[in-house]
């Protein structure tokens, strides 16, 4: 909007001396004097008188110092109005994000394939997902939030909303840190043996069901215990206060600074992705195809 050596003008008049302004805009004395020289040069007019104190300001650079700091506070409260106005036209977008399911893994992802980072503008909600008011949370899709991103494999949830999958992470185990299979870089399934594994409740999430059907007639010597049918902080809480392991996600591996996340030598997965309500907005639908075409192009 104005010519950026208005700026360092600006500055040097205000704090009478090259070296000074050099300080103030992170710059040497030398690139100012530069910037200086070139707008007498453009302008055709002497501006600066160069002293043993510092600098003053010529009759004609006095004019152009108050004119300046006017034209520079009208072009930045047009630059203010015109982005508000922006703003208006840009399609907003409401991502929840919680402490287990940060909203990081879709504002990443839009980082790499967006097509126009003007049309839409993301907007984290932050939630919380304790077990007991996850599932409001999810009834609040479409009215607060458009997507909730994380591994969503529940019945209840399926239920209730629509869900695109991203992508799959590996089931891993947490163990305390002062355990003693800490140490291990990666566990077997002889490692667990005669060892307490916390897991979601049976009954509501099919792959975790399969998984804990196959590990009882494979491997009885690993004893399964009940979490509820979904994780919150309590649960990585009541696993480092108690010693037990917990079956948890290559994702989850720095929500508990006392406990370890490892990988076993297994080849379990599951899914991971965008949670959303089934009349979903045009907007949100508009935002969720761009991703599909490009995580299939991926």
């Amino acid at each position: 909007m104005y010519d950026r050596k208005l700026k360092t003008f600006i500055c040097v008049a205000d704090r009478g001396s090259l070296s000074k302004a050099a300080e103030d805009l992170y710059v040497t004395p030398a690139s100012i004097m530069k910037q200086m020289n070139s707008l007498e040069y453009q302008l055709g007019m002497k501006l600066l008188i160069r002293t043993n104190q510092g600098v003053e300001l010529t009759e004609a650079g006095k004019y152009i110092y108050h004119a300046a700091k006017k034209i520079m506070a009208e072009s930045e409260d047009i630059i203010f109005k015109a982005k508000a106005i922006a703003q208006q036209n840009m399609k907003t977008i409401r991502v929840g994000s919680s402490f287990l399911n940060p909203s990081k893994v879709l504002t990443d992802l839009w980082d790499r394939i967006s097509p126009d980072s003007m049309e839409y503008r993301i907007k984290i909600v932050p939630y919380q997902d304790n077990h007991e008011q996850i599932m409001a949370v999810i009834a609040s899709l479409g009215t607060s939030i458009d997507f909730l991103v994380g591994s969503f494999n529940s019945e209840q949830m399926l239920r209730a909303a629509d869900y695109y999958i991203l992508g799959y992470y590996h089931l891993c185990v947490a163990v305390p840190r002062n355990h003693r299979l800490a140490a291990k870089k990666k566990l077997t399934y002889g490692d667990l043996y005669g060892e307490h594994l916390i897991m979601v409740k049976k009954g509501d999430t099919m792959q975790l069901d399969d998984f804990r059907d196959k590990l009882k007639m494979t491997h009885p010597q690993i004893i399964q215990e009940d979490a509820h049918y979904f994780y919150d902080l309590e649960t990585f809480n009541s696993c480092e206060a108690t010693g037990s392991l917990l079956l948890t996600l290559d994702a989850w591996v720095d929500i508990h600074p006392s406990l370890i996340t490892l990988p076993v030598d297994w080849d379990f997965k599951i899914s991971y992705g965008l949670l959303f309500s089934r009349s979903i907005s045009k907007n949100a639908a508009d935002f969720l195809e761009i991703i599909r075409e490009s995580v299939n192009k991926i």
